[in-house]
């Protein structure tokens, strides 16, 4: 799915023309992996919009639904529904994981501005009916700023605590395990001890879209995989679309996310760490 998300942006965030197929299907794509939901929708053909409103939509939309499942949330929490409170608040983890890439990218566009000739002016590249000295941007800008805090920084940061806080739980002692009994089966035994963990501590239950997937001594990947997202994505709108800077930078990054990758192989299953 990650792996999707950033191809998805590709042709947006390089400014490069795909073949038109690829460009169709990955369209399609991205529309569904990054929650593109006002691509789906003819809006032009009922109200007049611009880049402004979008992004009020893609940041205060998921903003107001996440704050609506945080409360019930709470509400099933002190009823002692515990089963239904962790479900509830796995799936506002999954509304993050799924809608921040597409958030990025609008909020890092507010910044990309394009200088015309002649004394034109200068007009944001997403959207040339926007004025980049007008007022109005000025203040769309200091907006943007604010909800990267909330979104961009935020969102990692919360995923951050949240597994820092449950750490000793998430893993307990892989690697001295796989010191006194071998690596696979030190990985058995740190799982089926994850595992009971889970049934004694039920809340834990709510965070298992954040550590599932990865071996227990590597709980945290998932914040470095969101933030290797944010840089491939909207990290890559700041430097400019087909500059020099903005095509070395990525190819650093992959090559560096690659290395991690291989070094540390935090996948559970082995075929995953090998694709």
């Amino acid at each position: 799915l990650s792996y999707l998300q950033i191809t998805g942006g590709l042709s947006f965030n390089l400014d490069m023309n795909f073949p038109p197929m690829f460009t169709q299907v990955m369209g399609v794509v991205a529309a569904v992996v990054n929650v593109e939901f006002l691509n789906m929708m003819p809006l032009g053909c009922v109200m007049t919009s611009n880049f402004h409103h979008t992004l009020l939509a893609y940041t205060l939309g998921p903003f107001v639904i996440g704050a609506a499942m945080m409360i019930a949330y709470a509400i099933l929490k002190q009823k002692g529904n515990v089963e239904a409170s962790n479900s509830v608040f796995g799936w506002f983890l999954f509304m993050t994981f799924l809608i921040l890439p597409s958030v990025g990218m609008k909020l890092f566009s507010m910044f990309g501005c394009r200088l015309f000739d002649s004394g034109y002016g200068s007009y944001l590249k997403v959207d040339y009916s926007i004025d980049c000295a007008s007022e109005e941007h000025s203040f769309y800008e200091t907006y943007a700023m604010g909800s990267i805090l909330v979104y961009v920084v935020g969102v990692p940061l919360l995923y951050a605590v949240l597994l820092w806080w449950n750490r000793h739980l998430l893993d307990p002692g892989q690697k001295r395990l796989e010191e006194e009994h071998g690596e696979a089966e030190g990985l058995k035994r740190a799982l089926e001890i994850r595992e009971r963990l889970e049934e004694q501590h039920p809340q834990l239950k709510s965070l298992q879209f954040l550590y599932e997937s990865y071996e227990p001594k590597y709980f945290w990947f998932e914040i470095f995989d969101t933030i290797r997202k944010q840089m491939l994505t909207g990290g890559l709108v700041v430097l400019g679309s087909g500059t020099l800077s903005q095509i070395v930078v990525s190819i650093f990054l992959c090559l560096g996310s690659m290395r991690v990758f291989a070094g540390c192989k935090p996948y559970i299953k082995e075929r995953v760490d090998q694709f």
